[in-house]
């Protein structure tokens, strides 16, 4: 090698920023917004209805 070359070495990986810390205060919840439920937006019906008598056993402990 000649004196006058540098060695350089390839990066493997992507160097990271540091973590910011404002941006993780905001995502806390007194900054989120209060989400309530839109009482005209569709809703998707549960596709096997519980039975109430079998339900009542399994909390009774009673099994046939």
């Amino acid at each position: 090698m000649a004196k006058d070359q540098k060695i350089t070495v390839a990066l493997t990986r992507k160097q990271t920023a540091p973590r910011n810390a404002a941006a993780k205060s905001l995502r806390e919840g007194q900054f989120q917004p209060k989400i309530e439920a839109d009482p005209k937006a569709y809703k998707r019906k549960n596709k096997h209805k519980a039975d109430p008598v079998l339900e009542a056993e399994k909390q009774d402990g009673e099994v046939e």
